[in-house]
């Protein structure tokens, strides 16, 4: 089975884990790779980055550019990115950066913005690590057993549904005010969150303020309140969490991306067998530095993708790294590649 990687240089491919280098094929020129997913309601699989939104209906061979109309928001920064992509049984969805909710009906056809979403109440506090006016829709997700019901999270501006398919929203920006970067849906109500935080220098600069600690939360209401499950973690700037056979798995930084191009900077990687309730601090190739950014399950194995992805000034001495989880808990290296990984996909 092949598997898609996106890393900030682009996405690539390789046909098998393990790789060597000169298996390592890129496939798409795409910049900045921010999610490569496929869904059980569309063929192929999609991929957004910080030039538009594509699709691959032949496992990555050729790729057609859905056209999301990005426009020229920015004056001071050109058109605006695709941060997320979302696929349920009656339409795709796109959430850009300042943000902004595109929806297409005709299966990429034609796109439409969701109005809706631009007028949430809240609106006027989100912020990014780039400038307090450049907030970034990390998150789309639809809740298992309610394809009417999407969840945006917002970087930095917290977590927002809809419960009519994006027509209209309601703010939550009051249960949890965190840089979200990641949304797990497991049922109707029980979900979890990877939050990070502004740079907490930024409110000293004039650019902004330090949104909340970071870590790992958890809803059992839908979204109405949330509860920290890492309370007293260190590495609590996390992009993503993961669960496979029962397991809680995921990565955090100390600090927030700025910090980590410097060598006091460290990472690391956590495990928990029952749903949070305790951590494992586990042992994994690249650390201290490297942050996990993705998993994946590729041919009954879990895989991982490592690196400094999204950092302002990219370390010469950090390179991608794909990582192999074995049964017994350890994990080891199965390939390298020149870029920081963001998202793997199996196709």
């Amino acid at each position: 089975m092949a598997l898609l990687i996106g890393t900030d240089a682009g996405l690539y491919r390789v046909d098998d884990v393990p790789f060597e280098r000169d298996d390592v094929e890129k496939v798409l020129d795409c910049e900045v790779v921010t999610a490569v997913q496929t869904f059980d309601h569309a063929e192929g699989v999609f991929v957004a980055s910080t030039t538009g939104a594509y699709r691959s209906r032949d496992g990555g061979d050729t790729w057609e550019d859905l056209e999301v109309p990005l426009g020229d928001r920015f004056w001071h920064a050109g058109t605006s990115e695709v941060w997320s992509i979302l696929a349920t049984p009656e339409a795709l969805y796109v959430g850009t950066n300042d943000p902004y909710i595109f929806r297409s009906v005709d299966d990429g056809e034609t796109w439409a913005e969701l109005k809706g979403f631009r007028e949430l109440p809240s609106r006027g506090h989100w912020e990014s690590p780039i400038d307090p006016h450049y907030a970034r829709l990390r998150v789309l997700e639809s809740v298992p057993g309610r394809p009417e019901q999407l969840i945006a999270g917002v970087e930095a501006g917290g977590i927002h549904i809809s419960r009519d398919g994006g027509q209209t929203w309601l703010d939550r920006r009051d249960t949890i005010v965190d840089d979200v970067h990641h949304v797990l849906p497991i049922t109707e109500d029980v979900w979890l969150a990877a939050t990070g935080y502004l740079d907490h220098n930024l409110e000293n600069l004039g650019l902004g303020h330090a949104v909340a600690d970071g870590g790992l939360h958890r809803t059992v209401d839908g979204g109405d309140s949330w509860e920290r499950l890492d309370v007293g973690n260190d590495f609590s700037y996390i992009r993503r969490v993961f669960i496979h056979d029962g397991t809680v798995i995921f990565s955090g930084g100390q600090e927030a991306p700025p910090a980590w191009v410097n060598d006091e900077h460290e990472s690391a990687l956590f495990e928990s067998t029952n749903f949070g309730r305790d951590f494992e601090r586990v042992s994994y190739p690249g650390e201290p530095h490297e942050v996990i950014e993705t998993w994946a399950v590729h041919d009954g194995d879990v895989v991982c993708g490592s690196g400094l992805f999204d950092v302002p000034d990219a370390r010469d001495d950090v390179e991608g790294r794909i990582m192999r989880r074995d049964d017994d808990g350890t994990y080891h290296t199965v390939g390298r590649l020149d870029a920081n990984v963001s998202r793997i996909e199996p196709v």
